[in-house]
């Protein structure tokens, strides 16, 4: 017999797992997709500041004025005032500033990339959308680490040995921690893509 009042309709398994057709459980997702939007806008926001903040200042600081061989710079070259003073080094040196400069635009642009999708309102509840942006945000990240890295071994060249001990392992955790990153996503995608393929098989029969 009605009593007036009404019990919440939610739809629970034989394990006592909520049903997405459950409202607590789409309340409790929407909650935890407002999080994961907010948080990945706070960090993105974060890692484009830091690398735009490189761009204009870079390591090591800028030519204040036209600098010959004489002054200190690379034999046979003009350094312009205002350009970068480690981009004018010897080849090798060279090399290691590209690298970091390389490193800090791919991690700026990931991080644009990431604000400008959160922005436009890109759903968040397509999990292949999800893992496009957590993708995209490993590699902000990880490039970041890069650029920290390159920069120790661009300023720091050569390397005390205990530094250099050091940063060898801290570069190669990163590579570890990459490729598991990568792996437990391409396995996870895997997964999704098999269970959606076989849903569509039974379907079909």
């Amino acid at each position: 017999m009605d009593d007036g009042g009404s019990l919440p309709t939610s739809v629970v398994n034989q394990n006592g797992v909520h049903h997405p057709s459950d409202p607590r459980y789409q309340n409790k997702m929407g909650h935890w997709m407002e999080e994961m939007r907010g948080s990945l806008m706070v960090v993105a926001t974060v890692i484009a500041t830091l690398t735009f903040q490189i761009a204009i200042n870079p390591p090591g600081g800028v030519w204040q004025a036209d600098t010959d061989s004489q002054n200190g710079c690379a034999s046979g070259k003009t350094c312009k005032a205002g350009t970068s003073v480690l981009a004018f080094g010897d080849s090798d040196q060279k090399l290691r500033y590209e690298i970091f400069i390389l490193l800090c635009t791919i991690s700026f642009s990931a991080s644009q990339t990431i604000i400008l999708l959160l922005i436009c309102g890109i759903p968040l509840r397509n999990k292949l959308v999800m893992w496009f942006l957590i993708i995209i945000m490993c590699i902000s990240v990880i490039c970041t680490a890069g650029a920290y890295v390159t920069s120790i071994w661009m300023l720091l060249h050569p390397l005390d040995k205990t530094i250099y001990r050091i940063t060898l392992y801290y570069a190669g955790f990163w590579v570890v921690l990459i490729a598991l990153l990568c792996l437990v996503l391409f396995l996870r995608l895997l997964f999704w893509i098999l269970k959606k393929f076989c849903r569509l098989l039974c379907c079909c029969h």
